[in-house]
């Protein structure tokens, strides 16, 4: 397969993740704090982002 098609592929599914994760912190609860929440999952997505492209180019790479 073509790694960026394999790129895209995890990007369109990262993106859906996102997208249900919000509407999922949508619903409140008197001891949860989405704000918080939000902050973590942002932290968690702009981490996770970088990491997956620099594993794919490396796998280009070797390839």
């Amino acid at each position: 397969m073509n790694i960026l098609f394999l790129l895209i592929i995890v990007s369109i599914i990262l993106i859906i993740a996102l997208v249900s994760t919000l509407f999922v912190t949508k619903e409140s609860d008197a001891v949860y704090s989405s704000e918080k929440s939000m902050n973590w999952l942002g932290l968690m997505y702009s981490a996770l982002i970088p990491v997956i492209i620099v594993v794919a180019l490396i796998f280009w790479f070797l390839n």
